[in-house]
């Protein structure tokens, strides 16, 4: 199916009127693929200053792939559409500098969880989302097929960029649309109101058996609250804090498939739904996030809040780990943070995550250097931290460390161990004795 688009020209703009409808004619469109397809847009218009229209090219015509994601507008420049054209053969998408795109409610829960890039929305009617498309990497290009930011080309190619928002700001204002943002979505702690749980899924515990490695599982009653109503998954934090808003797969809107899910329920089906650890067990198993999902009860934990201190640790281990990894320069400061905040379950992060690195020496080598120097007390706090959460020929080492912390200023190192619980204070001893 293809749009239906007048062009029209008037004085010193190029504006588009945009049609979108379901032809008649077309019986290969059955009603479940074109449910989601946004109509009724056979009066909105796009402005493109005149200026500008001898150095684009403009397209208003597509072949309609996704019903609940329809382009009405792409914008390209000309040079790099023609560049590419002559050395490559075609266009291959180089000069794309954005466009406009309507999306249903299925496509805007969509682009909120997959938050790759590219598909910005930015206005609405009440029923659809107007977004702005922009390229994931640089769509720039000349025959010498090498980029100069110094050069007029470039100048230019970032002028026609900064267009798009123009572009964007003109069709809400002109189509009488409602400016819309995502970060309202985001800004907001839960994606549906009402009750809550939280629950720790440990993915390896499956296959290792490890607990030292969870996301945290938000769950809530989407339907209806209370004894009755359904549990889902509406978002998870890996490891690092990170959300993820969770919508069901499919092309209905999530509202639509909790409401059928609650009917089912209703009538006696799918009961694993009215307890939130059902519910857990359910999305890991069937929405494909988890390459080797776990079902028994010991993978899932529920908690009363999400472990901000795991987020912030693996947030400290994931810059410092790396950077020594690459050579780079850590500050004593950073390292001493990371050390104060490792827990037992770091390790198995760290192990996890760093999979197939040598990150052990660069390690040992930042710890000779940050044990012993200025401001010796935090040096000891931080080392013996350390060395309370670990083990083996680690620990081993971190307590050659804590000895040379002692030797260089007993004072100091004594102060410090009185700092930690009796029977913290008596291991630490036993490591330096």
């Amino acid at each position: 199916m293809k749009k239906v688009l007048t062009v029209l020209i008037f004085a010193g703009l190029l504006a588009l009127a945009a049609g979108c409808t379901l032809q008649a004619s077309d019986e290969s469109a059955s009603p479940a693929q074109n449910a989601g397809a946004p109509t009724d847009l056979d009066h909105l218009t796009f402005e493109i200053p005149d200026a500008y229209q001898h150095l684009l090219l403009i397209e208003t015509d597509f072949v309609e792939e996704d019903p609940h994601h329809v382009p009405l507008l792409q914008v390209y420049e000309k040079a790099s559409a023609e560049a590419a054209e002559k050395v490559l053969g075609s266009r291959e998408g180089f000069g794309f500098l954005f466009g406009i795109s309507v999306l249903d409610q299925t496509a805007l829960e969509r682009n909120l969880q997959s938050q790759i890039g590219g598909t910005t929305p930015f206005a609405t009617d009440g029923t659809r989302y107007y977004a702005k498309i922009t390229p994931t990497d640089v769509r720039f290009f000349r025959e010498e097929d090498r980029i100069d930011i110094e050069s007029a080309d470039w100048k230019q190619w970032e002028s026609l960029q900064a267009l798009g928002d123009q572009v964007c700001a003109d069709f809400t204002e002109r189509n009488g649309l409602t400016p819309y943002s995502d970060s309202a979505f985001f800004s907001r702690p839960f994606t549906y109101d009402g009750s809550h749980v939280y629950i720790q899924y440990y993915p390896y515990y499956g296959f290792d058996g490890s607990k030292r490695e969870f996301d945290t599982l938000v769950l809530s009653q989407p339907a209806k609250q209370g004894d009755g109503g359904i549990w889902c998954v509406e978002r998870f934090y890996d490891l690092y804090g990170t959300p993820y808003p969770i919508f069901p797969s499919g092309d209905l809107p999530a509202a639509e498939v909790y409401a059928a899910r609650q009917a089912e329920c209703d009538a006696g089906q799918r009961p694993e739904l009215l307890t939130p650890l059902g519910a857990a067990k359910d999305f890991v198993e069937q929405e494909g996030w988890y390459g080797r999902p776990c079902t028994e009860d010991a993978a899932y934990q529920i908690c009363d809040a999400p472990d901000t201190d795991y987020f912030e640790t693996n947030q400290k281990l994931a810059e410092v780990i790396p950077a020594l990894l690459n050579d780079r320069t850590v500050e004593d400061g950073a390292l001493l943070e990371l050390l104060s905040a490792f827990r037992p379950d770091t390790w198995g992060v760290l192990g996890r995550t760093q999979y197939g690195s040598d990150w052990w020496p660069p390690l040992q080598s930042a710890l000779e250097a940050v044990a012993v120097g200025d401001e010796q007390a935090e040096r000891d706090r931080s080392m013996m931290a350390f060395y309370l959460t670990s083990y083996g020929r680690y620990a081993e080492f971190i307590g050659e460390q804590l000895k040379r912390q002692q030797a260089s200023d007993p004072k100091t190192f004594q102060s410090a161990l009185e700092e930690f619980y009796p029977e913290q204070q008596s291991v630490l001893l036993a490591a330096v004795a």
